[in-house]
């Protein structure tokens, strides 16, 4: 029998699994949705991805996971995945035969844990995701803008000496101290001339020919660039406060590039000693380059402390997306919240300094916040925590809890001025500035009369660390939450009601937050941390400048 020619073709394999990605795109998310999701994809080969259907199928899923609740972006969203399966470069990234199913995976979680896909540095870096990631942490410090810069950021110690105007002060020197010198020691348009010296530097450092000259110089003249236009606000700007915030960004956006530069070069080279045309995986390497913009971007933003946050936070995001990943399954969760409560919070550096400029500026609060019978309660420690510092910060609490006077005096001192004392001690540990394990002896002794609940005496140390912390997070976390806290300190909730309400939300942001607590314990410390004000006090605090 012949065969009909106006007989439509019956669909292929791909076709017929991009109409099932698309009825899968709008059920609600469920493991065995996930688990098709994930298989659908290590089973599409090349011509799959260049399937309409299947790519538009796949796009649909990814999009609606991504972005649940807002349709206009969800659409935008799935374009791109759709042109990232059909690029020439990006395509054999998640499809080649040579790639191990786990290598793909990672190629393409890579993706998935930034809101938007850097199509644009393929090409750039021939797919190398690991240069493309290093681009990434740069250009996420570039886009910090000077006023957010803190006081207490300090200008990298290896450019000193090339100011000598920086050479005589007390080093380390911070943006607030580097703004005394101007603009009589130092003017702006000197600082300027350094900048643009800096941007040379960049650039100078790629000149030599290379293998990968190409993908350095891309590298650089994105650096380069970042530099060169801060030199051109300092012609104009002439605040004194403004030009150091200047000079400290650009001073941390250099040791960014040359922090990143080895390790750039030497995976690019190791990338290009493959053989032609493979096509190689997302490794550790990028997580370091992504980790250093992390950390550069917290002390713009914070100081040491905000560098210590920072760190602690891109390690807490890693591990949570390296178990969701294990057993060879998409991080989808990170897209629901399973990664610090914070839907869709992934793995760009971008993204992460907003979380890191939050905690920061959640501890700027509690400092500034610091009356006068707190700052005498606080004696010694305030030099150290005025700077942001960090070393030797958990032994001066250590030694300030252990000392009879010192805790006596707390215990009599005033309720509010107690509760600022401890803000800022809970919300130094929970961003990491130093270890619940350095202050631990001394908050079980004192727990009783700082909190009015204690831990029963036998808890071993290791066990009292974790409590201590996992309680103290799920305090922040009411504690982080205005209208919560508020309401809290208005009387209208109790401690245990208040964090009902809170869920446990936003406690995983927090040191210890993702472990159990002792309930008991948190209530005891939330209530320490918040006690009651009258509601004169609240609208004296509210009209206050």
């Amino acid at each position: 029998m012949m065969e009909n020619p106006s007989t439509p073709a019956a669909p292929s394999g791909p076709a017929i699994m991009g109409l099932l990605l698309h009825a899968v795109a709008n059920l609600p998310r469920e493991p065995s949705t996930d688990v098709l999701l994930t298989q659908a994809f290590l089973q599409a080969d090349a011509e799959a991805l260049r399937s309409q259907e299947f790519s538009s199928g796949l796009a649909a899923c990814l999009a609606r996971l991504r972005y649940p609740g807002d349709e206009e972006t969800r659409a935008q969203d799935a374009a791109q995945w759709v042109v990232l399966f059909a690029d020439p470069v990006g395509g054999p990234l998640l499809s080649d035969p040579g790639l191990t199913p786990e290598q793909r995976l990672a190629n393409l979680a890579f993706f998935l844990l930034r809101p938007e896909l850097p199509l644009d540095l393929l090409a750039a870096y021939g797919g190398n995701l690991t240069s493309a990631a290093a681009h990434e942490a740069q250009l996420a410090l570039q886009a910090l803008l000077p006023e957010q810069v803190a006081p207490i950021a300090r200008f990298p110690v290896a450019l000193v000496a090339r100011l000598p105007e920086l050479s005589a002060m007390t080093q380390p020197v911070d943006a607030q101290a580097l703004s005394v010198l101007v603009p009589h020691v130092l003017r702006p348009d000197q600082g300027a001339r350094f900048l643009q010296s800096l941007a040379d530097e960049v650039f100078g450092a790629v000149l030599e020919d290379s293998p990968v000259s190409a993908s350095q110089r891309a590298f650089a003249e994105m650096a380069a660039e970042g530099l060169r236009a801060l030199a051109s606000r300092l012609e104009a700007d002439t605040d004194p406060r403004q030009v150091a915030q200047i000079l400290v960004l650009g001073g941390l956006q250099h040791q960014a590039f040359f922090q990143n530069l080895a390790p750039f070069t030497e995976d690019a080279l190791a990338q290009r000693e493959q053989s032609p045309g493979a096509v190689s995986a997302v490794d550790g390497v990028a997580r370091q380059l992504s980790a250093t913009g992390v950390g550069l971007i917290g002390m713009a933003l914070g100081g040491p402390i905000g560098m210590a946050s920072a760190g602690r936070i891109f390690r807490s995001v890693t591990r949570a997306v390296d178990g969701l990943m294990a057993g060879g399954r998409l991080p989808l969760g990170a897209l629901a919240g399973e990664v610090l409560g914070i839907p869709g919070l992934g793995v760009a550096p971008r993204a992460l300094g907003e979380v890191v400029a939050a905690l920061t500026q959640l501890y700027a609060v509690q400092l500034s916040g610091l009356g006068d019978e707190a700052a005498t309660l606080l004696e010694d420690l305030m030099p150290l925590l005025l700077r942001g510092e960090v070393e030797g910060l958990g032994a001066a609490w250590a030694a300030l809890l252990d000392n009879p006077e010192r805790v006596e005096a707390l215990r009599s001192a005033d309720a509010e001025a107690r509760a600022e004392v401890l803000r800022v001690l809970f919300v130094g540990g929970g961003m990491g500035a130093f270890s619940w394990d350095a202050v631990t002896p001394e908050l079980m002794a004192h727990s009783q009369t700082l909190f009015g609940h204690a831990l029963p005496a036998e808890t071993p140390p290791a066990d009292a660390a974790v409590l201590l912390a996992s309680s103290a997070a799920r305090a922040l976390a009411v504690l982080a939450n205005d209208e919560l806290l508020d309401t809290l300190r208005a009387g209208q909730l109790s401690p245990a009601e208040a964090l009902v309400e809170a869920r446990e939300l936003g406690a995983s942001l927090f040191e210890g937050g993702t472990e159990p607590a002792d309930p008991a314990l948190t209530a005891a410390m939330l209530g320490a941390l918040a006690p009651p004000v009258s509601i004169d006090d609240t609208v004296e605090a509210d009209e206050s400048p």
